[in-house]
């Protein structure tokens, strides 16, 4: 697609505005430890909900998901329809424990809950996929994205895009982070539904969309190759829940909430905005489809809709939209960069080396971190490039890591037999269940990764309550604090107050945006 100057200047307008904004934010910090890591726990609602979509969506939507959806038909938006229930999990289930308990980073509340070697080892698991899974390959996605529209040298795109979004990031923390954020949710939406409405126009509107057969069902067969929906269970249930419940990167802005109303009410926005993400990153990829039906490679049916649609318009809107493209991954780096940085400062130096670190030194050390874990980013992407394709790599990673996770997370609120020493072996099969993919391909074994995934829940669940039987029970004094009951349903009695207005209720809100998804998948079904 040719670009005018006037979608250059846009461009770079718009990426130099983000950068702004992230400094703005950073001098108006206080210098604490707590503000630079937490936002100083000042964070409302709405900047929580749109900073959640912003750093979940990155190139692997934009580029990997869109590819799918020409590949398979509307049934993969379940990646973002089906995430409520674990929001659901998180809002009722973990946000209590994370708020009421003051919890900085996911290894900080296992300490709590079990001891220091469950800490320090899903710390070290935390900074491996977040550095050479997540990082790496957004990293390198968006500098891919670079060298497609603007013919930039692949290795210089990468480089650039992690000193922009690590320079804001660095100086500003996750405060810089967040309200960037928000900025950026508002164009990364904007971009990705006009690329939607203006597909959906030239098609001919919804039923030309969907087509026809399993390509027009939100829910297939237990037997199609692909998706079945066994598969799409697996996904809900593991690693949906793991994404939104015990995920550093994502739960961060939720830490770092004003109160816990303001919490439970971002995730339910995120929620919320779910709805129309889909439209922007999977959609598109199905209309794709209609107005190309023989691409060879899925991954390029993004920029082959984009170029389509938005290539003849004028007014800078080409730039806005690649733009949009552009702050999607920017947004998910510096979420990425900010949270390693915590986990690496709280977790490791603050914990192991050095408690008695001041707030000058504890910032110093985040800064540090944040740009050795860029650099380390950075070395990463050649690696990436090897996959067949983007959305592949994250979710191979993804799919298997997930499950012993979610297993120990699970088990620590609901379970008081669950010990130190079971969460801690069960946390170790991260590392050859992360490598299982890789396997499989070397000894060319044909297997659905989703299935497959579910089938191994049980095996890790029956693993680890036979490792809770192998040492003592954990003291029942200590742990009642750490297990959830009704009561955490409520919030808090110093949030409780006067009668909140009718607009405020947590509940009535949760309830619509239940009902919309319902509706949805009764439409779609």
């Amino acid at each position: 697609m040719e670009l005018s100057y006037l979608d250059y200047t846009v461009f770079i307008l718009y990426v130099g505005l983000v950068v702004l904004i992230g400094f703005w934010v950073a001098r108006r910090e206080k210098k604490t430890s707590r503000h630079y890591f937490l936002a100083g726990n000042q964070l409302p609602w709405y900047a929580i909900g749109a900073s959640l979509i912003a750093s979940s969506v990155s190139t692997e939507q934009f580029i990997g998901e869109v590819g799918f959806a020409y590949r398979y038909g509307i049934a993969v938006a379940n990646w973002e329809w089906s995430v409520f229930p674990a929001m659901t999990v998180m809002i009722v289930f973990f946000v209590p424990f994370y708020l009421r308990k003051h919890i900085s980073t996911m290894p900080e509340w296992l300490e709590h809950r079990f001891g220091p070697s469950s800490r320090i080892t899903f710390g070290i698991i935390t900074l491996l996929s977040y550095i050479f899974i997540n990082l790496a390959g957004v990293l390198f996605a968006g500098g891919l994205a670079l060298h497609t529209i603007f013919g930039v040298n692949l290795w210089l795109a990468v480089v650039t895009l992690a000193v922009v979004a690590g320079a804001y990031t660095i100086a500003g923390g996750l405060a810089s982070v967040v309200w960037t954020d928000l900025f950026q949710t508002i164009l990364l939406l904007g971009g990705g539904l006009l690329v939607f409405f203006l597909g959906l126009n030239e098609i001919g509107g919804w039923e030309a969309m969907r087509g026809t057969g399993d390509r027009a069902h939100l829910i297939l067969s237990a037997d199609h190759p692909e998706l079945p929906w066994t598969g799409i269970l697996v996904l809900t249930v593991s690693t949906h829940l793991w994404y939104y419940a015990t995920n550093q990167y994502i739960n961060q802005r939720v830490l770092g909430a004003k109160s816990e109303w303001d919490a439970r009410a971002g995730v339910i926005l995120a929620g919320f905005l779910g709805l129309f993400l889909t439209l922007a990153v999977c959609f598109p990829g199905v209309i794709a489809y209609r107005l190309f039906p023989n691409l060879e490679n899925p991954d390029k049916a993004y920029p082959q809709i984009v170029s389509h649609l938005i290539g003849p318009l004028g007014y800078g809107i080409r730039g806005l939209v690649f733009a949009a493209l552009i702050g999607a991954i920017m947004s998910t780096i510096d979420s990425l960069v900010n949270s390693c940085s915590t986990v690496l400062t709280i977790d490791f130096y603050q914990r192991l080396w050095k408690p008695s670190a001041t707030e000058p030194e504890m910032i110093r050390v985040g800064r540090f971190t944040a740009a050795a874990v860029l650099i380390l980013g950075v070395l990463w992407t050649p690696v990436v490039g090897r996959w067949e394709t983007l959305f592949g790599y994250f979710q191979e990673c993804w799919f298997f890591m997930a499950v012993p996770i979610v297993v120990v997370f699970v088990s620590a609120l609901l379970w008081s037999r669950s010990n130190n020493f079971s969460a801690t072996v069960t946390l170790l099969l991260c590392v050859p269940m992360t490598l299982l993919p890789a396997v499989l391909k070397t000894l060319k074994v044909e297997t659905n990764s989703f299935v497959l995934a579910g089938i191994l829940l049980i095996p890790v669940i029956a693993f680890h309550v036979a490792m809770s039987y192998l040492k003592p029970a954990p003291e029942p004094t200590r742990v009642r604090q750490w297990i959830w009951n009704r009561q955490m349903l409520h919030l808090p009695s110093e949030e409780r107050g006067g009668a909140r207005p009718w607009y405020k209720n947590l509940l009535l809100w949760w309830g619509l945006v239940a009902a919309a998804y319902l509706v949805i998948y009764i439409i779609f079904w």
